[in-house]
């Protein structure tokens, strides 16, 4: 029996999910989890010794498991939480779908702190339009954590096919047990033990996720529930921003049980949102074991459930580690030179023998300067290509704003702390400037426009946004909003005055929120 399996494993539990095909159906023979709390050695500080031991500790683990349940040299894929990899939303200039992946991972490499060429990189697209500046999630794992999944492979003597990102596989499934609706904006809400998975999926796009760490069992525990309810809110929160000020409307957690419906509830009544639960196992024909007794928390197996659909229906995951995004092989040009070479053999023969060692000279030296000539080709092609891309990335990146000289200046025109605290600080920037959004409480209104007169001058145009009576921070006892847009030097002579100045939009944002936009 050709069994399909999908692991997962952290510093709690290893799961797994062990499929057959028949006909054109799945049917789900296995479901388990295996305690690893023994098996992982987190006080060693991750050095090669303790990770190579824990790696070989989980593999003797995953490889006793399958052998107690027959299943043996399975075609195996493995999610991994996105808490494990570096995830960053960029903007690069508009390109071709095929100039995308070399582009993509050209910048990755000069943005990532720490990621250089050992690193495996692949990307989530967000628009697909490419006459407009492409915005993608890009994904980067670490060459030693890759090392330690093969280890653990290894050692339970299974070869991954794919490595996936656990939210996307995640939506996947959830797209495929509760469709959405159009222009519905929907927060899944995966329970996966120390850990929660929270992603923002558009239509059927996954545009926004992040792990988040809760302590207890929200299902259960009144104080895990409201450490889960404010990751949600700030999930939301962060989501909107990078949405553009879209909200939220449908809840989906994935789990039906009992105490997940119940959950969904009191999310709905606290969050004022619409809020749906579903069994990640209804996709599937189950069988008698699996049948006769799901795990105790089905809703943990979403994402493995979400990889053996996606092979199933032969769906390529949105982020594959081993199969990243490249740009499509030249066409063959086997058949021009086999039609070549045909040709010459046919001139031989009929030359008789002289004619013929004369010939096959003449086609070596032909050949060798065939040879070079590609060879130039090629260089020739990678540089010029090379170029192009530096030099897109160079007139990109030409019109930026130097944040930390705005920073300074705003550190050092805003009143004192007694008379103004800010809540949110949004900067967002442009080929034509930038723009700051302030939020925040002030003890007086005249606070308020002492902060604002400050700010305006000649490159700096302020826009009020308004102010409210709020009591919630108090001493502070207004909450304003205000806009101040930068104007380049070339344009500041010629700009109009901040009464009629029109507010920009952003191309490329970054955000410092209560919460961040993307991790824990």
């Amino acid at each position: 029996m050709a069994y399909w399996l999908a692991i997962e494993w952290n510093n709690e539990e290893l799961r797994a999910v062990a499929a057959v095909r028949r006909r054109d159906r799945l049917v789900i023979e296995h479901a388990f989890a295996v305690p690893l709390t023994d098996a992982v050695r987190p006080s060693d500080n991750g050095s090669p010794e303790s990770r190579e031991q824990t790696a070989e500790n989980i593999g003797k683990r995953l490889a006793a498991a399958l052998a107690a349940r027959g299943i043996r040299r399975p075609t195996t894929f493995v999610a991994i939480s996105r808490s494990l990899v570096e995830l960053r939303q960029m903007s690069v200039p508009p390109v071709s779908d095929e100039e995308l992946p070399d582009l993509v991972r050209f910048q990755a490499l000069r943005e990532f702190t720490h990621v250089n060429e050992d690193w495996l990189i692949d990307y989530l697209l967000l628009d697909e339009d490419p006459s407009q500046p492409r915005n993608a999630l890009v994904a980067a794992l670490a060459p030693e954590l890759f090392q330690d999944i093969q280890k653990t492979c290894q050692i339970a003597k299974v070869q991954p096919e794919r490595i996936v990102l656990r939210p996307c596989a995640t939506a996947s499934l959830a797209n495929r047990c509760v469709p959405p609706k159009p222009d519905e904006i929907r927060l899944l809400v995966d329970l996966l033990g120390e850990e929660v998975d929270l992603s923002v999926v558009v239509g059927n796009k996954l545009v926004f996720m992040r792990t988040a760490r809760v302590t207890g069992d929200p299902l259960k525990e009144a104080d895990a529930l409201v450490v889960l309810v404010g990751e949600i809110r700030r999930t939301m929160m962060a989501a909107q921003n990078q949405l553009g000020g879209g909200r939220a409307n449908h809840l989906v957690l994935c789990g039906q049980t009992p105490a997940y419906q119940a959950l969904g509830q009191t999310l709905r009544e606290r969050l004022d949102i619409e809020t749906t639960c579903f069994d990640p196992f209804s996709h599937f024909d189950l069988g008698p074991e699996v049948a006769e007794s799901l795990p105790d928390h089905p809703g943990r197996f979403t994402p493995l459930l979400g990889v053996l659909a996606d092979e199933q229906e032969k769906v390529a995951p949105a982020v594959d580690f081993l199969h990243p995004h490249r740009r499509p092989e030249p066409p063959s040009q086997r058949n021009r030179y086999a039609l070549a070479g045909l040709g010459g053999l046919l001139i031989v023969v009929l030359a008789g023998m002289y004619g013929w060692l004369q010939l096959q000279e003449l086609d070596s030296r032909i050949a060798g300067l065939r040879n070079r000539q590609a060879v130039l080709d090629r260089q020739l092609k990678q540089a010029a290509e090379t170029r192009k891309l530096a030099d897109a990335i160079q007139a990109w990146s030409g019109g930026h704003v130097n944040w930390l000289e705005e920073l300074r200046r705003l550190n050092e025109k805003i009143p004192p702390a007694e008379e103004v605290m800010l809540g949110k600080l949004t900067m967002a920037s442009g080929a034509r400037g930038g723009e700051i959004s302030l939020e925040g409480f002030a003890a007086r209104s005249e606070s308020i426009e002492k902060m604002e007169q400050a700010l305006d001058d000649q490159q700096h145009r302020v826009i009020s946004k308004g102010k409210a009576e709020d009591d919630s921070q108090k001493p502070y006892k207004l909450r304003f909003g205000t806009t101040v847009v930068i104007v380049p030097p070339s344009s500041a002579s010629t700009s109009r005055p901040s009464s009629q100045r029109p507010a920009t939009g952003p191309a490329a944002s970054r955000t410092t929120p209560n919460a961040p936009l993307a991790g824990r």
